[in-house]
């Protein structure tokens, strides 16, 4: 399945996970201004965060590119930018990326604050692609060179041991920051409700 051709994005649209990052930028971007994702693969889910008003897709083969999206194809260790970005996410690509921790390092580098989910304990040489499987919130932190702020595991209704997901969310200039319920109270709501 390419990403060009859709049925990629087609084929996981529903699932619980993009639900839940939808739900997390509305919790902890509903005042950003600028957002960046980092190997979008062509998936219009940036789409979703209207109220934002730069939107990036950056993409080394397929980025997503709209009338409201600027799309970039290139690598994010050769691209700069003139300003950090309010948030910037990172959806199931660094179990792609063989070198993850100067990765991670750069994604820490484009946004004031970073949303990232990588697949969580998935079986080694179970799926194309994946040079770490399996990805914990251990080696989550080494990429990183420190814990996240923030991490919740989401599971897929009905699955395998391929089901399940790790998000991550760092704020690069406050370690220490909590994200609580005050974020979910307060969340931007849904344009279509």
């Amino acid at each position: 399945m390419s990403y060009a051709d859709g049925k990629y994005w087609a084929g996981r649209s529903d699932l619980l996970y993009y639900q839940y990052f939808r739900m997390i930028i509305r919790c902890v971007g509903k005042d950003a201004g600028s957002m960046i994702d980092i190997g979008s693969g062509n998936a219009p889910y940036l789409e979703w965060f209207d109220w934002i008003g730069k939107r990036v897709s950056v993409d080394i083969r397929t980025p997503y590119r709209s009338a409201t999206v600027e799309g970039i194809k290139g690598d994010i260790h050769k691209l700069t930018f003139p300003e950090k970005f309010d948030i910037c996410t990172c959806m199931q690509v660094m179990e792609h990326v063989p070198e993850a921790g100067p990765f991670a390092q750069r994604l820490l580098e484009l946004g004031k604050l970073l949303v990232v989910s990588v697949p969580y304990k998935w079986p080694k040489g179970k799926t194309n692609g994946h040079v770490h499987d399996p990805v914990d919130l251990e080696k989550l932190t080494a990429w990183f060179g420190r814990k996240p702020n923030y991490s919740q595991i989401v599971k897929e209704p009905f699955s395998d041991s391929k089901g399940r997901r790790l998000f991550a969310i760092y704020d690069p200039a406050d370690p220490e920051k909590t994200f609580g319920s005050s974020y979910f109270s307060q969340r931007r709501p849904l344009a279509d409700a």
